[in-house]
């Protein structure tokens, strides 16, 4: 799947929906929805089978003054593209950080150009039935008070929502680190080190910046409502976070 995104989005959008529209092949309506997304950009405006449809769209975008950005699934950063931090130290002048398949690095503070602070939302629907017994007037005359009761069943589904906070450190000539909430040992930041992983992380985020001022950051990916502000109304946030983090990675570096 190849996804087509515009990062120059002016704060007045009427005047896009037409050529949006004739790019897509869509209504203007349609279009004018696809842009009702507060920001700038980058924001994902259509998703593609194939390479051919995607090029023709971007070239009538870009023929109309938008800048766009082209991601495809092969883009996906998979677990071959990260490196999945499970402990950490911070050095002189060196983040060292481990894997838990025990791979190590260390990345000198100076090369980290790029920061991204996000939140993994992950929804997940159960069905939980009830049974209780209620009163039934008309059993209870008919049945001259031997059954006073019915069986009533209640189906209700449940959403549940799990939140995991997430940061990719990029720095050049290595692969970019991704430390998850979960998924890490803290110990190392000793005196620093308090009770909820939470605050952890937050310290953990706030060292890394301190040492490396240089470094772009960005953290539209904490909630969902940045989340949608990067990909549209057309793609689910939890499935394709990957494409909201690379078209940042395309648009700061």
């Amino acid at each position: 799947m190849y996804f087509l995104a515009i990062h120059n989005l002016p704060e007045d959008r009427t005047a896009l929906a037409p050529a949006l529209a004739s790019a897509l092949g869509i209504t203007s309506y349609e279009a004018s929805v696809r842009l009702r997304v507060p920001g700038s950009g980058p924001l994902v405006i259509a998703t593609f089978g194939e390479r051919s449809a995607a090029d023709e769209a971007s070239r009538k975008l870009e023929a109309s003054g938008l800048s766009t950005v082209m991601i495809s699934d092969e883009e996906n950063t998979s677990a071959q593209k990260e490196f999945p931090v499970r402990t950490f130290r911070f050095n002189g002048h060196t983040l060292h950080a481990d894997s838990r398949q025990r791979e190590t690095l260390d990345i000198d503070y100076q090369t980290i150009f790029l920061i991204i602070r996000g939140t993994g939302i992950k929804q997940e629907t159960s069905t939980e039935t009830t049974t209780e017994q209620k009163f039934d007037i008309g059993k209870a005359i008919l049945t001259g008070g031997l059954i006073m009761s019915k069986t009533v069943k209640t189906t209700e589904q449940k959403i549940t929502e799990e939140r995991e906070g997430f940061l990719f450190v990029y720095a050049e000539g290595v692969l970019p680190l991704v430390f998850r909430e979960g998924a890490l040992d803290y110990s190392s930041l000793g005196p620093a080190l308090q009770l909820s992983r939470t605050a952890n992380f937050t310290t953990l985020l706030a060292e890394i910046r301190r040492r490396s001022p240089q470094a772009r950051f960005d953290d539209r990916l904490i909630s969902k409502a940045g989340q949608v502000q990067l990909l549209g109304p057309l793609l689910d946030a939890h499935r394709y976070i990957w494409v909201a983090i690379e078209l940042l990675v395309r648009v700061l570096r």
